[in-house]
């Protein structure tokens, strides 16, 4: 495999060009991702300057219907499930599931109508869990979208 330092100037201009030319078609288009990620990046920014949150969880993906994350949570934390999807999406929802004997049973789940949720969770068990991000509504003639979920919590003092 080719490093950045291999190719002549001619050809890390070539890709530059093609590069740069793909990028400024793929920011008139639903399917770049970067409008997603720079969302991410100002939230994250809130959080963590503004709000004292530790980040403990970052994913960026399509969502069709619904995604699945599972994930250790500490009793000893209280967490902020945070997603959010671009303009496709009028109703994004969040669900969170522990995992029982039983199977999965659901402990929390926002309620509002928006594209993004918030949930805030303490376990009362520290344990395996999983977050449910669902597509609950999409804006007519779409049926898939970017989202970004982010999970925090407070940092010790």
């Amino acid at each position: 495999m080719k490093t950045l330092l291999s190719f002549t100037k001619k050809q890390i201009a070539v890709i530059f060009i093609l590069f740069g030319s793909l990028s400024l078609n793929a920011q008139n288009s639903d399917i770049t991702m970067k409008d997603i990620y720079q969302e991410g990046l100002e939230y994250l920014q809130i959080l963590e300057d503004k709000h004292n949150q530790e980040i403990v969880h970052i994913e960026y993906d399509l969502i069709f219907n619904t995604k699945e994350t599972k994930r250790g949570f500490s009793s000893d934390y209280q967490y902020m499930v945070f997603a959010f999807a671009d303009h496709r999406v009028e109703d994004l929802d969040i669900t969170i599931f522990k995992e029982t004997f039983k199977g999965w049973v659901q402990v929390e789940k926002d309620t509002k109508s928006d594209n993004t949720p918030l949930v805030f969770f303490k376990p009362d068990d520290s344990g395996t869990y999983k977050i449910e991000i669902k597509a609950y509504k999409f804006k007519s003639g779409y049926s898939a979208a970017h989202y970004g979920l982010i999970i925090s919590h407070d940092i010790p003092d």
